[in-house]
């Protein structure tokens, strides 16, 4: 790894950022997505070819969420974002759009709520493109305040298409990273 640079969002974006993450679209455009309490919401920006700098806004959606995690998945963008609890736990929501400029659908469950996601908190979509299907994978936190160094990781495959998205109960699972298959064990 070489450092070729240091680097922040820019005055005007740093006083609104806070958690973000990153989502490269299918056609190699990359974008930020952070959450601002200012706001009370989730912006998705444009970056630059070389990743570095935020080049524009390109959409801003009120909901007081963070965990902003982005897939593109048939035809479809789908947001995740997880309530404005902490550490706890919460019931993760989701929203979609034809566009990453909008207008995004009213944000619904990921999982039941009272399993508050089984636990978890969403961090990143994770889309695997194989030769018989795709699979998007739910990649989130399992935080314990007092033991931090033992906190965890929830992968799963999820369930999604034609508007829905569904976290099942986790359980153990495998994946065929060619063909894009996951089989989750009974």
């Amino acid at each position: 790894m070489e450092i070729i640079g240091i680097s922040r969002v820019s005055d005007r974006w740093a006083r609104k950022a806070a958690t973000s993450a990153q989502f490269i679209d299918d056609d190699g455009s990359a974008y930020l997505i952070f959450e601002s309490r200012p706001s009370k919401g989730f912006y998705i920006a444009e970056l630059s070819k070389d990743y570095l700098n935020v080049e524009k806004e390109v959409c801003f959606i009120k909901a007081p969420l963070e965990g902003g995690a982005l897939v593109h998945y048939d035809g479809l963008y789908y947001i995740v974002g997880s309530e404005l609890t902490g550490w706890k736990p919460n019931p993760n929501k989701y929203a979609t759009s034809v566009s990453l400029r909008g207008p995004w659908t009213e944000f619904k469950d990921v999982a039941p709520p009272e399993t508050y996601t089984y636990g978890s908190q969403s961090t990143m979509l994770l889309k695997i493109v194989g030769s018989r299907t795709t699979t998007v994978l739910f990649m989130a936190d399992i935080w314990k305040p007092k033991t931090q160094w033992d906190s965890r990781y929830l992968w799963m495959p999820l369930e999604i298409g034609n508007g829905k998205l569904r976290l099942p109960r986790p359980k153990d699972w495998i994946l065929n990273v060619a063909t894009g298959e996951a089989i989750l064990h009974h």
